[in-house]
């Protein structure tokens, strides 16, 4: 991965380090707007959760689909500002609220959503050079939470589980970033319903599917974990999001039809959204659960796997809406030498360690740089409020 990304991950994840302040928690600010777009969200939210890859949505963009877009957009800032990012802090690489208070900590009490579950992840590999948790030690990474409110569920037409995810914060993130060669994802999905391994199923490795190194490390490796009892067991951000999804599907097995998993996160974390969204939709898939949507919107999202990961995506239904900042670095790497826009030759060339493919479809932000108040700043350009910011003038940018 190139040291420019490498830089940009470190420096501009953090929503604080250019001094920008978000203007994009009330998306929609004409007197009766967000009721009236409400009232018709929930007829077409299948469209605006990409059943038709948001076809004729884009261009203009639907008021509709940048509202919802931008309030997913806000779930994933959750993940930045709710965390301890302060090195000499008891609780660094935790987040600072409980589940339970995390929404109202964050100005959100009127979401509709309750958080089930924190994610957590061994992102470490070096940690000891750099006076950092120790190697089986593991940092707050995202959150799952459901929508419970019935009258935001009856505005977005059904319940909606949402996945956010965290960008780069740590040292040993930034590193794992730099694990920009692929590998083989072996993941398998166990099919629930006849208590056997899915024979279509079992090792994604098996079709060719292979991931960048360092987002899979982050994903699948394990840390030490306490439960509420004392005991103590191996998990993994992988195990802690399975079994969470687990339970939520029998919890609401009887609402599998007005069912949706929306996966968000920014730069690193929206690399493990996608990442994690493909996982979980395999798993859905291999237990017959393949009518919910699962759906990702993603925020400068890095390149995360080969041309068969690309392929695999597209095949099982998941669908993805990845949003780029024109002048942002990041969305082009890793990949910069073999990828998806060289035609017939990046096919060719596919076997090599470092070609990438890029995956779902692509929303392309910032065209008018006049949106921007400092259009040659790296960091600034790859920042998650800059993104609210230019989403929420995109019509206007376009013309």
């Amino acid at each position: 991965m190139s040291s420019t990304f490498s830089m940009t991950l470190l420096q501009a994840d953090s929503s604080t380090d250019c001094n920008i302040t978000s203007q994009t928690n009330s998306p929609l600010t004409k007197d009766g707007e967000q009721e009236s777009q409400s009232q018709n969200l929930c007829d077409m939210w299948r469209d605006i959760q990409g059943a038709h890859n948001w076809n004729g949505l884009l261009d203009p963009m639907d008021p509709i689909l940048k509202a919802e877009v931008l309030r997913y957009g806000n779930l994933a800032k959750v993940c930045y500002d709710a965390f301890d990012g302060e090195s000499s802090s008891i609780h660094y690489g935790q987040c600072k609220y409980t589940k339970t208070s995390l929404f109202d900590k964050m100005g959100m009490s009127e979401c509709g959503y309750r958080a089930t579950k924190y994610i957590y992840a061994n992102t470490n590999v070096l940690a000891s050079l750099f006076g950092e948790n120790a190697k089986d030690k593991a940092v707050w990474l995202g959150f799952i939470a459901v929508c419970e409110s019935e009258k935001e569920i009856r505005r977005l037409g059904r319940r909606d589980i949402v996945v956010a995810w965290r960008g780069t914060q740590t040292t040993q993130e930034w590193i794992q970033d730099l694990r920009d060669f692929l590998i083989p994802a072996r993941l398998s999905y166990k099919c629930e319903r006849t208590s056997k391994e899915h024979e279509a199923a079992t090792a994604i490795a098996n079709d060719g599917v292979r991931i960048e190194s360092g987002f899979l490390s982050c994903y699948t490796s394990t840390f030490s974990h306490e439960d509420s009892k004392g005991k103590s067991f191996n998990k993994s951000a992988r195990g802690l999001l399975i079994s969470e999804i687990r339970r939520l599907l029998n919890v609401y097995k009887n609402e599998i039809v007005n069912l949706s998993i929306t996966f968000t996160g920014h730069s690193l974390g929206a690399a493990l959204a996608t990442l994690s969204a493909y996982d979980v939709k395999k798993l859905l898939n291999a237990n017959c659960y393949n009518i919910i949507p699962v759906i990702v919107f993603s925020f400068a999202s890095p390149r995360v796997g080969n041309v068969s990961f690309a392929k695999n995506v597209e095949d099982i239904g998941l669908k993805v809406l990845r949003l780029v900042n024109k002048g942002d670095v990041v969305p082009k790497v890793p990949g910069v030498f073999v990828n998806e826009k060289m035609g017939y030759l990046s096919r060719w060339l596919s076997w090599l360690p470092w070609a990438y493919f890029h995956v779902g479809v692509e929303l392309c932000l910032g065209k008018n740089s006049s949106f921007l108040l400092h259009p040659n700043c790296v960091a600034y350009l790859h920042n998650l409020d800059v993104y609210l910011r230019l989403l929420d003038g995109y019509n206007e940018d376009n013309n």
